[in-house]
């Protein structure tokens, strides 16, 4: 954690506390707004007080629906620069100050009526001590995400637009969200994310860590955060280690009021099920929401080599007889539900992909590094002819670290 964080977390618990010295025991449950902005103290607003009996969980649903229907509420708010939002009532003769900021941070402060002392604590989850339900938290994370968005970009990763209309002024997470939005597919969407250097490689002894850069995890979360299904090759999940992005709190509550279920899928295309069981994708979470199973997307032929082991950590999906039929797979997880398909490579599968003319949209990142060594391109097959069709391009946009992202859409 950073200095920067820990100030605002103390900044948020020292605003917590200072509610339950001045609450006025008997009052009703009120929403209040935390802004964190040094050199000025952090002081709780209040946003309303509970009206017409609301419960603390009523009344933040209630709220909930009001910024749902009110735009103007959201936009008020965000222009004051709200880094939590807090709720304050009484519960089995205790104060409960509790509050989330953007990250998905909690914090708590207990009080008893002419108690001295204070409770504060802060971290994923701190309601146990009140034995408050889940849904509490969901509510205060939908409600946080609605008035607070997202947490400003790390630094490096400031983006503005290049093409089709050039932008004088850094994007906020919602409008680089529009940027890269997909409408709701009918028949369902699927698209290709990749970086590569300048002179073309896409990866470096199998991963493209060397080549990531802040602004390109910003885009990359942004693209992930609204797909249905994660598609990767096996031997991506063996280079990479790779292990499903834990959201935030008010990450999954935006995913939840989109219609999306808590995260996305993960399928990964395996000829053989050579895959390390033990790695990241293959831990089970803990919490309320966790990642799905992944699914392991195989032939036939692997499906009978008794996987019994395999069974207990994935869901296995068969598609095609000797080796993986590509355009089966995809069919079939559509026919699941998971219309919006965003595919991470690696460059076999990606290649494959693009042989079955099966991507509608390319996202790629151009890396301001030359490597000059041997490496992958975005797509690599043994087909001896090219793909069919060219590309349109659809927007570009640029990181104040030089870094271009260029959006492709496939000919209608």
């Amino acid at each position: 954690m950073t200095s920067a964080h820990r100030a605002t977390n103390s900044s948020i618990l020292s605003a917590l506390q200072e509610l339950g010295t001045t609450w006025r025991w008997g009052s009703p449950p009120t929403l209040f707004t935390i802004s964190h902005t040094p050199p000025k103290p952090t002081v709780p607003a209040v946003l309303a007080g509970s009206v017409g009996g609301h419960t603390p969980l009523g009344l933040l649903e209630h709220w909930i629906d009001r910024c749902r229907r009110h735009r103007g509420i959201v936009h008020t708010q965000r222009d004051l620069g709200v880094n939590a939002v807090a709720i304050s009532f009484e519960q089995d003769g205790q104060h409960v100050a509790y509050a989330m900021d953007r990250a998905g941070v909690q914090y708590l402060a207990l009080g008893r009526q002419h108690a001295s002392e204070w409770h504060l604590t802060s971290g994923t989850d701190v309601l146990a001590a009140t034995l408050l339900p889940d849904l509490f938290t969901e509510r205060l994370a939908e409600l946080v995400w609605r008035l607070a968005g997202p947490p400003p970009p790390a630094p490096g990763s400031r983006i503005r637009d290049m093409w089709p209309t050039a932008g004088l002024l850094d994007l906020d997470e919602d409008e680089l969200h529009e940027r890269f939005a997909v409408p709701p597919p009918t028949e369902g969407h699927t698209r290709l994310v990749a970086v590569a250097s300048i002179d073309g490689l896409a990866a470096v002894h199998g991963s493209s860590t060397a080549l990531t850069s802040t602004g390109d995890q910003r885009v990359y979360r942004l693209i992930k955060r609204d797909a249905d299904l994660l598609l990767l090759g096996a031997a991506t999940i063996r280079a990479e280690r790779y292990g499903q992005t834990i959201l935030s709190a008010p990450e999954v509550a935006r995913r939840r009021a989109n219609g999306l279920p808590p995260y996305p899928a993960v399928a990964v295309v395996t000829r053989s099920l050579d895959l390390d069981l033990t790695g990241p994708l293959f831990r089970r979470g803990t919490g309320r929401h966790t990642p799905p199973r992944p699914i392991l997307i195989v032939p036939a032929a692997a499906a009978t080599d008794g996987n019994t082991a395999v069974a207990e950590h994935a869901e296995i999906l068969v598609a095609g007889e000797h080796d993986v039929d590509l355009t089966r797979a995809v069919r079939l997880l559509q026919d699941r539900g998971h219309r919006r398909i965003v595919c991470e490579g690696g460059p076999s599968l990606a290649g494959q992909m693009a042989q079955a003319d099966l991507l509608d949209e390319i996202c790629l990142t151009i890396a301001p590094q030359v490597l000059a060594v041997a490496g992958p391109r975005i797509t690599a097959d043994s087909a001896t002819q090219p793909a069919s069709g060219e590309w349109q391009l659809s927007r570009s946009l640029l990181d104040e670290m030089g870094n271009v992202f260029l959006r492709y859409a496939r000919p209608s």
